[in-house]
């Protein structure tokens, strides 16, 4: 039976997380229209905004409804949601999740940062890092932890992860470790992939070093929230997910920060 509390609960928790994301986003998305060919312009930007709420919450109301309908059948699971929505042990549920969360949110991000900063940042050519970190900057602290860390993983563990499980499942009998393992990685680097358009939107040159930088970290971060969801549930995966921004905000606030003021004084 379609567990409709907990559809309707996750969906409800991705709504914050669009609202602050999207008009940011938008607003970078129109500032880089004046690199548009000549002839071409954008809709209004009122537009461009309604159309996004719609269509990002389209995909969070599949995701949802994906992962609700299958995760139960290939052994995966939202077990802090599904006690708040029955009254079950909810602290219990939260501490479960949380300590194994908390050693690989903050550990997988160390290694993330130190990888972007001493292999991945220096061979970005100038104009991509300034618009990608200028769209990190622009998304705020509040865009990074609501949109990325329950957004985010609504969509693409428990919606995505889980329906190509499934459909793992199907073709190989059982949800296996190496099904699952593969699974991972194909969403991690979906997960990837799918950070490009709103990248190439702000202005970054789509080049094979802009494509390795996006597909291998969230690759990294994906198998080891994919991981967490997997072994523990959702919300283990949402928590890790969160610590990978707080970790490397203020490195963010710091290197992006320098780049744009050097970029408003030349």
């Amino acid at each position: 039976m379609f567990n409709w509390p907990l559809f309707l609960v996750l969906v409800l928790a991705c709504v914050p997380g669009v609202l602050v994301t999207i008009p940011n986003a938008i607003q970078v998305t129109v500032a880089a229209a004046g690199s548009l060919p000549a002839g071409r312009t954008l809709p209004s930007r009122r537009t461009i905004l309604v159309a996004s709420l719609v269509q990002t919450m389209l995909l969070v109301v599949l995701a949802a409804a994906a992962g609700t309908a299958l995760a139960p059948r290939v052994g995966l699971a939202a077990p802090f949601f599904e006690a708040l929505v029955s009254g079950g042990l909810v602290w219990d549920a939260f501490v479960s999740q949380a300590f194994p969360a908390l050693p690989l949110g903050v550990g997988g991000a160390l290694i993330l940062v130190a990888a972007y900063y001493l292999h991945f940042r220096p061979r970005l050519d100038e104009r991509t890092l300034r618009h990608m970190e200028g769209l990190r900057m622009s998304l705020g602290v509040w865009a990074r932890l609501l949109y990325g860390g329950i957004v985010e993983e609504v969509m693409f563990r428990w919606g995505v992860m889980t329906l190509l499980v499934w459909i793992g499942s199907l073709l190989f009998g059982s949800p296996t470790p190496a099904v699952v393992w593969t699974v991972i990685v194909i969403s991690g680097v979906l997960f990837g992939l799918g950070h490009v358009p709103s990248y190439r939107a702000a202005g970054c040159q789509v080049t094979p070093m802009f494509l390795a930088t996006a597909i291998v970290l969230n690759l990294w971060a994906t198998l080891l929230c994919g991981w967490l969801f997997w072994q523990y549930g959702l919300l283990a995966a949402m928590l890790a997910h969160m610590l990978y921004h707080l970790v490397w905000l203020p490195f963010d606030l710091h290197f992006a920060g320098r780049l744009l003021a050097q970029e408003s004084r030349s």
